[in-house]
């Protein structure tokens, strides 16, 4: 029995050293079997499947959505299959980049390969100019970005930086705007009541930048101190209705008073028929040949800002109206009536003397009360009328 149980333990400790010799022997060759693809990083790009993997194993092991991954592999898993493990779109333009970037790099190695043998032919003009431009374009990229801050500006002074004539736009004051039609265009354009005047202020205000001059707007500038400055602008000046005063650099014909239309017509059969009516006195308001005028009462307002900024014309802007004429109905099935809007305005010279005073009126329709058409329709030849009273810039 006990020669049996040695022949077994000697059986088995003799199997057991071959195994562990056999382990032990396994040929690095062995090592070079074995699949790569099979043990990927999270920092793959690729994966091969192997038996047993399921996209929510794979998920967990790289640390990708399992969404994304069937989406990036058309909902497929398969073994042998090769799974992405990220976007194979941006791999493609990923990729394309340093191909793009080799395929250029070529032409240039194999332009050198010649000049090393021997000197080179002389370029002719044309790819010399090309050639010198190489490097400018190269160097375009490196440009600093321009920077978007909001910061002021800094206000320019008389000598070191004016370089062509200046005028200094001065707005209306919000007070003396005058309109029996907010309601309406605040209600079409969806904007605050009392935005209304604002936008017809700072619109028309932009619109005041004649060419071949440098303007100065108080409003909406650039300078520091506008806001002060527009208040004690304000503070110096005085306004009251003033006979029109025709500019010396823009000829306007005589304004005839048109005699034909329907209201003309009844007013000569009243006076056929001896009806009497009001007395025919116009209110100065509506007199064609008044204007709501602008005198500056400081007396050191011209030098002040003539020496802050070197202005040579002031354009003031003294009074805006929008009036709709319910005597004239342009429809009425429609009820679309006539509506009126008038700017009052005045210009000085840098010496303060008046080199213009009138008010423009543009004719419009009482139907279309959307600000931005408003603007966009009566704007521009309100503000080309008031400068065209101003000399033509020097070039």
């Amino acid at each position: 029995m006990n020669f049996i149980v040695r022949v077994a333990l000697a059986n088995l400790i003799l199997f057991v050293f071959i195994a562990l010799n056999q382990v032990s022997a396994a040929p690095l060759a062995d090592l070079e079997n074995i699949n790569l693809n099979a043990v990927a990083a999270q920092s793959d790009s690729v994966y091969q499947v192997q038996q047993g993997d399921t996209y929510y194993s794979l998920s967990r092991r790289f640390n990708i959505p399992i969404d994304s991954l069937q989406s990036w592999n058309e909902h497929k898993l398969q073994i042998g299959q090769t799974l992405y493990l990220s976007n194979p779109s941006i791999r493609k333009k990923v990729a394309a980049k340093p191909a793009a970037t080799a395929a250029q790099a070529k032409p240039a190695v194999a332009k050198a390969a010649p000049a090393a043998q021997g000197p080179a032919p002389q370029a002719t003009p044309a790819k010399a100019a090309s050639n010198a431009a190489q490097p400018a374009r190269t160097a375009a990229p490196q440009k600093a970005a321009e920077s978007t801050s909001a910061s002021p500006a800094p206000g320019p002074t008389t000598a070191a930086y004016k370089t062509k004539s200046r005028i200094l736009v001065v707005p209306f004051d919000p007070h003396l705007y005058f309109s029996d039609a907010d309601m309406e265009i605040a209600r079409q354009s969806r904007i605050p009541l009392q935005n209304v005047r604002h936008v017809f202020r700072g619109r028309l205000n932009a619109m005041m930048a004649p060419d071949g001059y440098e303007t100065i707007h108080l409003l909406g500038g650039v300078y520091r101190d506008s806001v002060s400055e527009l208040s004690r602008l304000y503070k110096s000046l005085n306004y009251a209705y003033a006979d029109n005063k025709q500019s010396r650099f823009n000829h306007q014909p005589a304004v005839k008073e048109d005699k034909s239309g329907m209201l003309n017509w009844v007013k000569e059969q009243k006076g056929k028929l001896g009806i009497k009516g009001q007395p025919a006195v116009l209110p100065v308001a509506q007199d064609p040949n008044k204007h709501f005028g602008v005198t500056v009462k400081d007396p050191n307002f011209f030098s002040y800002f003539n020496n802050q900024y070197g202005i040579d014309y002031y354009v003031f802007i003294n009074q805006f109206e929008v009036q709709t004429i319910y005597e004239n109905c342009l429809d009425r099935a429609a009820q679309n009536y006539q509506r009126d809007f008038t700017v009052h305005y005045s210009i000085y010279d840098s010496k303060g003397e008046l080199v213009s005073g009138n008010k423009v009126k543009v004719p419009y329709e009482s139907n279309i009360n959307d600000v931005n058409r408003i603007v966009r329709d009566s704007m521009p030849n309100m503000a080309k009328r008031v400068l065209s009273d101003l000399p033509t810039a020097r070039k």
